[in-house]
């Protein structure tokens, strides 16, 4: 009989049953049972009570028969192929270049959970922990974008965000010839008027508002074209969302082809060209590096050849 043999994590340190509760979501636990008793599942090649405790290094053995006999569970019998571009990824966290128009709650966290599960033995931190963004990028937003690869780079992330010790900082194409820096301090809440639509936007106060939370973006123009067309570096202290598209477009300079904040539409290959470009990290234990650089997507480096002259010479970040 074949066997699928994983490795126990340290986010693994549960009953046995437990753990496999969770490697096999689509067995009844009379089956999970069963298979104990008959020897398909074994720790350290052995024989086991199904409320005998894993411990992290300890080798699961699951007749593979469990594992492949459901559509849905063929990721964890065959390697998966991730199809984004990974700009770091250790034991702790994954970070990818998310794509454009990739919806991140739904699509793209099954994406990186899929191939979370495939990382048998040399790249699967734990058997039992579910990857999840660790913070927010809009669908139609290009960049850095953290998932969390164990509980401790979850907890290391949320907490360096919560003390305001990572930097995150953004390009994008505005509608108007932007000639000096800015920083806005203005507070957004969510638009009522939009409750009932698929898309929700926000609204921007210039002056303390009830239920609005203060949001705060600094912008730097690096180059405009004939046209008025600027290309603007935001650092953000604040992650509201819409942050950059809504204060952007409250003060004058709406993100190009964004009509929901006011712009004209275009007919490039983006609606919108908001990228998450640069992240300042602090010292860590994760072994991270203190900066993470995204490169811009083809069709955002496409449009500024078109209409910016010698972008790449203000593109020093």
């Amino acid at each position: 009989m074949d066997f699928l043999q994983f490795t126990a994590g340290k986010d693994d340190e549960r009953r046995a049953d437990k753990v496999l509760r969770l490697l096999l979501p689509n067995q009844h636990l009379s089956a999970i049972y069963s298979a104990f008793r008959k020897g398909f599942i074994r720790v350290n090649d052995k024989r086991i009570k199904p409320d005998k405790a894993i411990h992290h290094g300890d080798t699961i053995s699951i007749a593979s028969f469990l594992l492949c006999s459901t559509s849905n569970q063929q990721d964890m019998c065959a390697p998966a192929v991730f199809p984004y571009d990974i700009i770091l990824k250790n034991d702790d966290v994954l970070v990818i270049n998310k794509p454009y128009n990739i919806e991140v709650q739904h699509e793209l966290v099954q994406v990186v959970r899929q191939y979370y599960n495939s990382q048998k033995n040399g790249g699967r931190a734990s058997l039992t922990f579910a990857p999840a963004p660790l913070h927010r990028l809009d669908k139609k937003t290009t960049g850095l974008l953290f998932f969390s690869w164990s509980i401790r780079g979850a907890q290391w992330f949320s907490r360096a965000i919560a003390e305001h010790k990572i930097e995150k900082q953004y390009v994008a194409l505005v509608q108007g010839e932007m000639t000096q820096q800015h920083e806005w301090n203005d507070f957004i809440k969510k638009n009522a008027a939009t409750d009932n639509a698929a898309f929700h936007t926000v609204r921007v106060f210039t002056s303390a508002h009830e239920n609005a939370l203060l949001a705060q973006t600094k912008a730097k123009p690096l180059c405009t074209s004939s046209s008025g067309i600027t290309l603007v570096h935001f650092t953000i202290a604040t992650g509201r969302t819409h942050q950059i598209r809504a204060q952007s477009a409250q003060h004058g300079y709406p993100l190009l082809g964004d009509t929901a904040y006011g712009a004209r539409s275009t007919h490039e290959e983006q609606d919108i060209f908001l990228h998450a470009y640069k992240m300042i990290l602090p010292e860590n234990e994760l072994g991270l590096p203190r900066v993470l650089r995204a490169p811009l997507p083809r069709p955002f480096k496409k449009i500024n050849d078109k209409i910016l002259k010698n972008w790449q010479e203000a593109f020093i970040l």
